[in-house]
């Protein structure tokens, strides 16, 4: 096997390897891979780590055995190498799909999901075919950022010219693998990013808006301060200063009657929980013309 560690590290990437990497496995089955997964971890964006999923990725959990993906990259962009052999992260996928990869055919669309994973028949063993990646995202909203993004597509344009695969064939999503799974959460175009790394092309794709979660309700009004006041009023599309003043009372009002709640001013769980609907929505359909 080529150097993973030695190629990375020359492809000016922050590298840690776990000792050992080379011979790491989940297990002694063969591994034979023809392609890249890219998986999300899923793990709390709040930890004040950047690898919050070290230790489960290297070492697995009670009812599945580590490494749980060959590479783990960190929020602050740094890369942990874990194995060199087969690992347990792809799981149950369909036939079609590997077939796709390995005869190089191109894909309806780039990244969006878009295999159409047919049942042609279940494969069990995606394992031995792929190179996991995961990439530490809550999955539920959390941008992620030019640092990570430069991370994933360098590692997955050093792996493809390490092994001279297409990345616009060889590259997949776990949700494309098999339909049971949502990650990567982003519809951040990898696969033409890679190419373009590898072609000398590269530019980082525009920033993802940010999705915030609804923290445990609270009642405010005028007078309450605090991050959730800045939070109700990034969605009101208004200074988020975190001050509940006469501007912000005015916005929620506007809002209650556009929606027809109670028009009070103040934000109850009614209008709490229909200021977090919108939210999912779309920005342009949310505020059409910059109007509640």
């Amino acid at each position: 096997m080529t150097n993973w560690e030695t190629a990375l590290i020359d492809a000016g990437l922050n590298v840690e390897a776990r000792p050992g990497w080379e011979t790491n496995a989940a297990s002694r089955y063969s591994f034979s891979p023809i392609g890249v997964m890219l998986h999300h971890t899923a793990s709390n964006r709040n930890t004040g780590r950047t690898m919050p999923s070290r230790d489960i990725v290297q070492f697995g959990r009670s009812d599945l055995k580590g490494p749980l993906s060959q590479f783990l990259i960190g929020r602050d962009g740094a890369i942990l190498l874990i194995a060199g052999g087969r690992c347990h992260h792809a799981g149950r996928g369909q036939t079609s799909v590997l077939n796709n990869a390995i005869d190089d055919v191109l894909p309806p669309d780039d990244g969006q999901g878009a295999y159409d994973a047919k049942k042609i028949g279940s494969f069990k063993g995606g394992n031995k075919y792929w190179v996991g990646i995961e990439i530490e995202n809550d999955g539920i909203g959390e941008p992620y950022s030019d640092e990570v993004i430069d991370a994933t597509i360098r590692t997955c344009a050093v792996l493809c010219q390490l092994n001279n695969w297409n990345p616009l064939t060889r590259v997949i999503m776990h949700r494309e693998w098999t339909k049971r799974k949502i990650d990567p959460s982003s519809r951040i175009p990898w696969r033409r990013l890679i190419d373009g790394c590898m072609n000398g092309s590269f530019e980082l794709p525009e920033r993802e808006e940010e999705t915030e979660q609804p923290e445990p309700f609270r009642l405010l009004k005028r007078g309450s301060r605090g991050p959730d006041v800045a939070r109700i009023q990034k969605v009101l599309n208004i200074t988020a200063d975190g001050i509940y003043g006469v501007v912000t009372a005015q916005a929620v009002l506007l809002f209650q009657r556009k929606h027809n709640l109670a028009a009070d001013g103040i934000v109850g769980k009614m209008t709490y929980s229909k200021l977090f609907e919108m939210q999912k929505r779309p920005i342009l359909e949310r505020w059409p013309n910059g109007v509640l």
